[in-house]
């Protein structure tokens, strides 16, 4: 995939890459982010929370309160 050049917005300086500041002008984060890198960060927060969270005992619990309930 071909890498398109954009310009900072202060001093239209051509910026190739994900830079955090321009380097001719010191503009900070001329350039955002494109989209897919805040899904793939969502993606690493939801693994993550898959193994730290207890999952079994989760279901334990929702299981007693469905049985609970049926015996009432």
């Amino acid at each position: 995939m071909r890498e398109r050049s954009r310009s900072c917005p202060r001093c239209k300086a051509p910026i190739r890459g994900y830079v955090d500041e321009c380097p001719s002008c010191g503009f900070e984060k001329p350039v955002a982010l494109p989209w897919h890198v805040y899904g793939l960060m969502a993606l690493i927060f939801v693994a993550a929370m898959w193994f730290l969270i207890d999952l079994d005992a989760i279901a334990r619990a929702i299981l007693a309160v469905r049985e609970g309930l049926r015996s009432m």
